[in-house]
Parts: structure tokens; sequence; C-alpha cells
């Protein structure tokens, strides 16, 4: 009996060693997504970047005296004469320190105005006002500092993404008036910006050196300080801040840049073209 007990604890010894082992022998592997550095070059470093975007837009809202077409939309708002415009122009330039990474430099300047001429708001048949010479005007200056990092899409050379860190600054004056008769009425802003944001993108080259991108504004800090006088006399001082965590369908952009290479990459393209040139002449 004695000699079968020593049996069954050395078998039991030995089967728990064995799956010991075993358990020691099978290492855990980490679950590796595939998501890191890219490996192909979409932009070489020392490549300089550069960029143009102009919009303008103008409204113009009961020139016709006929105009029926607010009376159908907006029953109450009735005799609507105004214009609205604006105009807008943003370059920029980058410098690209090492293979898809640039920074740069970008500046926005913006104007845009509203004159309202007339406006009936009738709510009932005893109930009714009048607006008139009403006027808007504002314009502002930008300049934002940018880091861009940029990850092919399946090692692409034509198409990447990209997401850009953006600190930028901005000052701008408004003011709003109405002229009754001879007097001018109105409150004049002084407004200064601070904001940090992130914006991710898609690039899409359509030339060896010529891209379109699309951009869209997702998370962001800004700050602002708005110093208001109403009438040269009465002083106001307005401070807000915000922080933005979600897709601003209003940010999103369109532009077309150059992208051109510098240096080495520059003269290997130069080499390449004279190679085939003296290939062609022999």
């Amino acid at each position: 009996m004695k000699q079968l007990l020593t049996i069954l604890l050395l078998l039991t010894s030995s089967l728990m060693m064995t799956a010991r082992e075993k358990k020691e022998k099978k290492p855990v592997e980490p679950f590796d997504r595939g998501i890191g550095m890219p490996n192909s070059c979409f932009i070489p470093k020392g490549s300089v970047g550069g960029g143009l975007s102009v919009s303008y837009t103008n409204y113009s809202l009961g020139n016709s005296p006929e105009d029926v077409g607010y009376k159908m939309l907006f029953s109450l708002i009735q005799d609507v004469k105004g214009t609205l415009n604006s105009f807008g122009v943003s370059p920029y330039l980058s410098y690209f320190v090492a293979d898809n990474i640039s920074v740069g430099a970008r500046f926005d300047y913006d104007r845009s105005g509203f004159s309202l001429g007339g406006l009936n708001l009738k709510l009932t048949d005893e109930l009714e006002f009048n607006i008139n010479n009403i006027n808007y005007l504002k314009q502002g200056y930008a300049g934002a500092l940018t880091v861009r990092d940029y990850i092919p899409i399946a090692g692409s050379k034509r198409f990447a993404m990209f997401a850009e860190l953006q600190a930028a600054g901005s000052y701008a004056q408004a003011e709003s008036y109405k002229i009754d008769n001879t007097d001018k009425f109105g409150t004049y802003q002084d407004i200064y910006q601070f904001s940090l944001g992130v914006v991710p993108g898609i690039t899409c080259f359509v030339t060896n050196e010529t891209a379109i991108e699309i951009s869209v504004g997702v998370l962001g800090f800004e700050y602002q300080k708005v110093i208001q006088t109403t009438n040269q006399v009465e002083v106001s001082v307005m401070e807000n801040s915000k922080a933005n965590f979600k897709i601003n369908l209003l940010s999103i952009n369109l532009g077309l840049s150059v992208y051109i290479p510098t240096g080495a990459h520059r003269m290997k393209k130069n080499a390449k073209a004279q190679i085939v040139e003296k290939d062609e002449i022999y």
C-alpha cells in the first residue's frame, strides 16, 4: 500500500511539473494591429510647400419690386432689402524638417459686411415692427504656426492622411451701427482670440508636385476677449473660453497646395532628365 501511494505521488508531481513546463514554454505574443510609423516616404525631407486660397461671396436681397420669394419662405418676414458680402485670402508656407513631417506658418485675412436696408416683421395685424438702415462690418487678421505629420495610405505616394497641430492668434475689428437721419448710433468691437487645434485631413497628388487637400477641424481650445464700446460712451468687456471635441462641419476646407523638392531630391530629378535626354540623342 505504501508503495502504491508513493507511485501515485510521483506521478502527480511529474504531471504538475510537465504542465508547468508547457505553460512556461508558451509565451503570450502581444497583439499588434499593424499601426506604426510609415516606412514609405510620401514627401521627402527638405521639400518646400505653399499655397493660397481665396474666397468671395455676395448676396443681394429684395432687388426686385415683386420679390415674393422670402414672403413664401417666411410668412412673418416681408419687404426684405439688404446685401451680404465676404472676402477672405489665406496664404501659407511649410518646410519639411523630416520625411513626412513639416512645420509651417499660415496667414488669414477676412472681411465681411452686412447691410439691411429694410425689413418688416409682421406678427399680427396689430403687431408689426419695421427695421431699417442696420449695418455691420468686420475685418480680421490671423496668424498660425503649424506642425503636420503625413501617413501614406497603404504605402501610396499619391494618397495620404495627415494630422496638423495649429496654434493661432487673431485680431479683428467689428462695428454695427444704425443711421437715423443724420445721426449715427452703433457699437465698436476689438476682438482678440487665441486657439489650439488638431486638424485631420486627406491629401491627393494630382501631379508630381501639386496636391488637393481636404481638412476638417475636430479638437480645439479657444479663448476670446471682446472689448466693446457703444456710442463712444459705454465700455464693456467679455471673455470666454471653450473646448471642442467634435467635428465642426463649418470648418471643412478644400485647398490646392504645391510641394517642391529641394536639395538632393531636386538634383536627382534633374539628373534623370539629363540621362533621358542623352539617351534620346544617342
